[in-house]
């Protein structure tokens, strides 16, 4: 059972998409139309969170339409329509008519209604002690306009506007060779398995070629409590599965020693057909937020 301090609170709805995506076959997308893009498409029902702070609810399916609430990160809500795809500044997504679900409402109430972006929607919510201070923080990942994951942190206890640090990481293309973006699937580690907790952002494309996994940090200088901390990429490591050229890893952490040991192994087929396999550890200490390689 999972202890109060770090408490997992990532919601799905029971239909909704377990990953996140965001990507285009194409390095230029100036010239290329809205359909083309690959976005993740939420349906009505389904229960998400906002995955950016102060998000505008507005009255209609516009940038301009009216604000009818200002949401914190990590909001939830239940999407009710779906509007056509659009472009907004950078992105390009889907309009979402949601109602937000709010605990604290007096029973039998209206929820608050209206309408928000899709590239604010996210089905990963986070609420754990990231820092180790006794207190919970709260953290989401939607995808960036440079189509990558980014992944916020929130410090309930500090008041607006720096309250939020975010950190970027990438993810494998779904374009082999080519293209920008991919799938996203969010996962916490518990400081019990690492030593200090940490969100998994793992990349892996269906087809063929490289892809990805990302270890993101959230710390705070001497644990300070009420005090904004900073996200950071802890620790980044790929892949790539391109048969007959296959290279794997795998992460064993060592939470007493704050380490993690990754062990690397290759698999490469020669002209024959026969099979040269390799493998090779490293060990990372963790320093400041980040797993430093130690060099033997």
């Amino acid at each position: 059972m999972m202890t109060p301090t770090l408490l997992l609170t990532l919601a799905l709805a029971q239909a909704a998409p377990t990953y996140l995506e965001y990507s285009v076959s194409s390095e230029s997308t100036e010239a290329v139309p809205p359909e083309d893009f690959q976005v993740t498409a939420f349906e009505p029902g389904q229960t998400l969170y906002l995955g950016v702070d102060e998000a505008n609810l507005r009255a209609s399916a516009a940038a301009d339409g009216a604000v009818v609430q200002t949401l914190m990160l990590g909001t939830r809500v239940r999407v009710v329509a779906a509007g056509t795809r659009a472009k907004v500044g950078e992105y390009v997504n889907a309009w979402y008519q949601v109602a937000v679900v709010d605990a604290k409402a007096p029973k039998g109430s209206a929820p608050v209604t209206g309408w928000v972006f899709g590239n604010t929607l996210t089905p990963f919510r986070f609420e754990a002690d990231l820092d180790g201070d006794g207190e919970l923080e709260v953290a989401t990942v939607v995808m960036s306009n440079d189509f990558k994951a980014r992944v916020r942190v929130l410090e309930p206890n500090v008041k607006p506007p720096r309250r939020v640090t975010s950190v970027d990481v990438p993810v494998a293309s779904e374009s082999y060779g080519s293209g920008k973006g991919g799938p996203a699937e969010v996962k916490l580690v518990a400081a019990k398995k690492a030593g200090m907790a940490l969100l998994m952002v793992d990349s892996r494309p269906e087809r063929c070629g490289d892809f990805v996994t990302s270890y993101v940090s959230y710390t705070v200088p001497e644990k300070k409590k009420g005090v904004l901390g900073k996200a950071k990429l802890a620790l980044e490591l790929g892949g790539l599965s391109d048969p007959p050229t296959i290279a794997t890893f795998k992460v064993a952490f060592q939470p007493a020693a704050k380490r993690a040991q990754v062990t690397r192994t290759s698999v490469e087929e020669d002209e024959k057909g026969r099979e040269r396999k390799n493998t090779r550890r490293e060990l990372y200490q963790w320093q400041d937020g980040v797993f430093a390689e130690v060099k033997p």
